[in-house]
């Protein structure tokens, strides 16, 4: 008697514990039911829509990721550019200045005309090392898309020192067609 109470309450534990709609966990009674009633085929429906939505967003997140690249890239080559504009600018300085120092004055204004565009020039050239440092934290920083409004502003430097660099050429034109 006591073998046959046994026998029912470890049968019944058994066919209560194989029956969920989990494959790994059901046992054989549970995947006969899983396979009966359609959970199993529900389950597997449900997965597939997840991988198919999980795919969509992983596409999505590739897509903008080679768009914020593009981005990055023509802001970098614009960036490269300011600087080049910047180096160019250095040099026409620096010849501006070369040219200046060999002009030969006739007189004591000439003379104090010629030292106070080598000061200006000389304050210039210090504007222009600071606005090549600026522009190489800049792009240490994350470049233009980092802070366009410091691309912005570093922009317009510039043009103001290429203004400058104009009008210090005319006048050491001027100057040197005075003193010859």
């Amino acid at each position: 008697m006591y073998r046959k109470l046994l026998i029912i309450v470890v049968s019944a534990a058994t066919l209560t514990a194989c029956v969920s709609d989990d494959p790994r966990t059901g046992g054989f009674f549970g995947g006969l039911r899983g396979i009966n009633s359609g959970e199993y085929d529900s389950r597997i429906q449900r997965r597939t829509e997840e991988l198919s939505r999980q795919e969509n967003i992983n596409q999505d997140l590739k897509n903008e990721s080679k768009t914020l690249k593009k981005e990055a890239k023509a802001w970098e080559a614009e960036l490269a550019s300011e600087q080049q504009r910047i180096d160019d600018l250095d040099d026409d300085l620096a010849t501006l200045e070369s040219d200046v120092n060999e002009l030969k004055a006739k007189s004591a204004s000439q003379k104090t005309e010629i030292a106070a565009l080598i000061r200006r020039i000389g304050d210039q050239k210090r504007r222009m090392k600071s606005q090549q440092a600026e522009l190489k934290a800049l792009e240490l920083s994350g470049g233009r898309s980092a802070d366009p409004d410091r691309y912005r502003v570093l922009q317009q430097e510039r043009h103001r020192l290429a203004d400058e660099y104009k009008k210090l050429l005319k006048y050491s034109q001027a100057l040197s067609n005075a003193t010859k």
